[in-house]
């Protein structure tokens, strides 16, 4: 009983603490109505319905990214908002792309740069077009090295700035790094001890040393990243037990705690103490996690079939592919062993349950013409993965499939096939100044043609928003519209958080 009460205890603890520090957020679809597409703000590039960046700002990368468009080369959108909600930023980055349909049709040049304070989170996403010339790894590198220094400053105007400029040097001559490069230099300069505001030695005062800037320096860095680090693996250990799942949500407090003591102790804490909770235990949970499925494969699932045990492994294994690079000592080689025991358990040959011949996986055309209609339908929208083996003595074949756990592609309510796909909205009004419009949110199957419609609401277009961004308006619609005319996300692009 007494421990019951503890966990119940620190589970209100942290309920409230949560309440109290997180920003009031407006309702998850909302922001797909409130924040104005800058096509609407007089063909502006920047929309900043929150006031993030300052005018001054606004103004110079509508004037940047007019020129960059009316070259031809790509397409750029900024947005910069308090919140978006409960919403993942990755996801309303693609929608606010696709619904806005930035960049050319034909060449699909677009990029959506997106900044939300609230999450602390940096997202861009590319369009086809930019996938070769902007890969994920250099849009994550640029937001590291760029960007997400002076967002922990509260630089946000500098670190867009920063961040677009090089986005336009990766694009203009294929590398984005400045022969001396002023952000990286602040950085650095920070943690040997000078101010990158005066250039004066921090010497000075009762926290100078270079061993106490280490020390809050990692006291500081290990707290930020040990609660995404510790809620990523919460929510991705799906097949571990309920109660290892709350221990490890319970542990969340932990680094809270370290904080809290090491600056009311004054830096007392030793840093060894702070790594081994913000870092060492997420490493023993994940090694735990990932002895216990396999253990699991040794035992609950040995006697069953390879495909059974190939899902249960692809399931449990799913979205942690991370943990290679965060815990590369124990994990580095467990992950290729790990794909490698994949491919065994399902390309290895089975034996004809028939004659007990070695049977052949047909390749993705032959078997087609053994699958059915739905099938195929859902091999085409990428939802399931169909295996057609057959045996070349008595041409029996029997046909397993493989979840696509990633994709969006749902089960049909009309005829049960994963094949409803999400269509890109329609809208049948746009806002204006006086009026608000409206729009259809809409599912689509594939195989039977089933469509389902859910309204949704554009909100007014604000005059304030108008007004703010004129400037920028009128400059970039006196020689060239901007380019947004149907292009399409191609999903690539990277986040950061900071």
């Amino acid at each position: 009983m007494p421990l019951r009460l503890l966990l119940l205890w620190l589970t209100c603890g942290l309920l409230l603490l949560a309440a109290c520090s997180a920003p009031e957020a407006p309702p998850a679809a909302d922001y797909l109505t409130r924040i104005p597409d800058p096509k609407t703000l007089g063909e502006a590039y920047v929309s900043n319905p929150d006031s993030l960046l300052a005018p001054a700002t606004e103004q110079d990368l509508n004037a940047t990214l007019q020129a960059l468009d009316q070259s031809g080369r790509a397409h750029i959108d900024v947005v910069a908002v308090r919140s978006i909600g409960e919403e993942v930023p990755k996801t309303a980055v693609t929608a606010l792309f696709n619904r806005w349909k930035i960049g050319d049709k034909d060449q699909n040049n677009g990029l959506l740069l997106l900044l939300v304070l609230d999450q602390r989170r940096v997202e861009m996403e590319t369009g086809y077009g930019l996938e070769a010339d902007l890969p994920d790894v250099t849009c994550f590198r640029i937001q590291q090295q760029y960007m997400v220094p002076l967002l922990r400053e509260e630089r946000y105007d500098e670190a867009v700035r920063q961040g677009v400029a090089a986005l336009i040097r990766q694009l203009s001559s294929g590398s984005f790094v400045l022969p001396a490069d002023s952000t990286a230099q602040a950085f650095d300069d920070t943690y040997s001890g000078i101010s990158p505001e005066t250039g004066q030695s921090l010497s000075e005062g009762p926290a100078a040393t270079g061993e106490s800037a280490w020390y809050w320096g990692a006291i500081i860095g290990f707290g930020i990243l040990s609660i995404p680090l510790y809620l990523g693996l919460w929510f991705t250990t799906t097949s571990s037990g309920s109660r290892y799942r709350v221990l490890l949500g319970l542990a969340i407090a932990l680094p809270v705690v370290v904080f809290g003591a090491a600056v009311l102790s004054d830096g007392a804490v030793a840093a060894g103490v702070v790594i081994l909770i913000c870092y060492g235990l997420p490493l023993l949970y994940a090694h735990a996690y990932l002895w216990r499925v396999n253990r699991q494969l040794r035992t609950k699932y040995a006697a069953r079939t390879r495909h059974k045990q190939y899902v249960f492994l692809a399931k449990a294994h799913h979205n942690l592919g991370f943990t290679a690079w965060l815990f590369p000592l124990g994990l580095a080689f467990y992950w290729p062993r790990y794909r490698q025991r994949l491919r065994e358990l399902r390309e290895a040959p089975y034996a004809c349950p028939t004659c007990a011949a070695a049977m052949r996986r047909l390749d993705e055309q032959a078997d087609d013409e053994q699958l059915e209609l739905h099938q195929v339908a859902e091999e085409h929208v990428k939802a399931v993965d169909y295996d057609v083996w057959q045996c070349l003595q008595c041409q029996h074949t029997f046909t397993l499939n493989y979840q696509n756990l990633s994709t969006d592609v749902l089960s049909c309510p009309e005829c049960h096939h994963h094949t409803f796909q999400p269509q890109p909205d329609r809208v049948m009004r746009s806002a204006t100044t006086s009026s608000e419009g409206w729009g259809w949110h809409i599912h689509r199957c594939y195989f039977c043609n089933h469509e389902q419609k859910e309204k949704y609401t554009i909100a007014r277009i604000s005059t304030s928003s108008g007004s703010s961004s004129s400037s920028s308006g009128s400059s970039s619609s006196s020689s060239s519209s901007s380019s947004s005319s149907g292009g399409s996300s191609g999903g690539g692009g990277a986040g950061s958080s900071w």
